[in-house]
């Protein structure tokens, strides 16, 4: 059952729609078939689509061709495209940028590992959850390379984002999505693409001509390097998107909740008192025949026990092992960290 309009583009409008049978909400792009040639090009897009499936992916649910109309049923993703977020909350700080970067090219990776090329990446092609996971969406101008007939020397995507040899019908590549991505960033940086004041012809005609965009004044040198790489004219000089993953950029602006913060849990002062107890009866044994203290001994000796420990076993970082009490590992001790972190803005 469709519901309201999400989307609109240039092949079709998108609806959420609700699948009567289970429930769930869905994504549903419907295009109208105006003649074969169309069919065959949604055919395309329906193969590439049921070929990937990724996190950072829109997955594909089907598709159903009825009343003149194709249509095909996706992952509803809930906070809709990253333009949309854009339009809605202004301009994002490079902090933000990077994190988004990160997903982006892991859903590229793993494209181009398949020898897909999106031909189009943009913010409105990029779609977010609402825990900030991103999802590449719109596959209509896609090459799937492993077909022999691809057209890779078509003129495919939106000008602004556009790579030079693109342009000049030299053929599209995996390397051709690595300039669409930078020229995302600077959208999501400053709200718009690169040479966004000029009309699409002349700004075709400056992406051939300038050595690179022009970048934003108020950046990181890291993401200056960073553009720099993505900007490179010759394709073959353009890293991979594997490449650009370990950039000295996207490494100092990891994402919050993919940083592991260890921290001890807070103790209390008896348990602090035996686990000094502890340390003692160890470091200083009763005899040198016996260099450590059985589970048993070390109960009997230390009278601090809080009430909330049964035994040793029980007593954080410290474990029973084979009978003798001993200092956990630091990879126990992962088990523990803090996962959240508080943060300030302003409103």
């Amino acid at each position: 059952q469709l519901g309201n309009c999400i989307g609109r583009g240039q092949f079709g409008s998108v609806y959420r729609a609700l699948n009567l049978k289970n429930g769930e909400v869905v994504a549903v792009k419907r295009i109208k078939i105006d003649d074969e040639d169309i069919l065959a090009d949604i055919m395309r897009e329906v193969e590439l689509l049921k070929a990937v499936a990724h996190p950072n992916v829109v997955s594909y649910h089907g598709f159903i061709q009825k009343s003149g109309y194709m249509n095909i049923v996706l992952e509803y993703v809930e906070n809709g495209s990253l333009l949309s977020t854009l339009k809605a909350f202004g301009a994002f700080p490079e902090k933000l940028v990077a994190s988004f970067c990160i997903k982006i090219l892991s859903g590229l990776e793993y494209l181009h590992a398949n020898q897909v090329v999106h031909c189009d990446l943009k913010a409105a092609n990029i779609l977010t959850t609402k825990t900030g996971d991103v999802k590449l969406t719109d596959f209509g101008v896609s090459l799937n390379l492993k077909i022999k007939e691809s057209d890779t020397g078509r003129v495919a995507g939106t000008p602004n984002w556009m790579a030079p040899e693109v342009i000049e019908l030299r053929g599209a590549s995996v390397k051709s999505d690595i300039w669409s991505l930078g020229c995302t960033l600077i959208e999501l940086l400053t709200g718009k693409p690169p040479y966004a004041e000029l009309i699409a012809m002349s700004a075709l005609f400056r992406i051939v001509e300038d050595d690179y965009p022009p970048l934003p004044s108020k950046i990181s040198d890291e993401m200056r390097e960073f553009l720099l790489c993505c900007f490179q004219k010759n394709p073959d000089d353009r890293p991979t998107a594997s490449e650009l993953r370990p950039h000295a950029w996207l490494q100092n602006n990891q994402p919050y909740n993919m940083i592991r913060l260890h921290r001890p849990p807070r103790m209390h002062s008896k348990s602090l008192q035996l686990l000094h107890n502890i340390f003692n009866l160890h470091e200083n044994p009763q005899s040198e025949s016996e260099p450590s203290y059985s589970k048993d001994k070390l109960y009997n000796k230390c009278t601090s026990i809080p009430a909330r420990y049964k035994s040793l076993d029980d007593i954080p970082y410290f474990k029973a092992y084979g009978g003798y009490a001993q200092s956990v590992d630091q990879a126990d001790m992962d088990d523990e960290y803090i996962s959240h972190c508080f943060v300030k803005t302003d409103f």
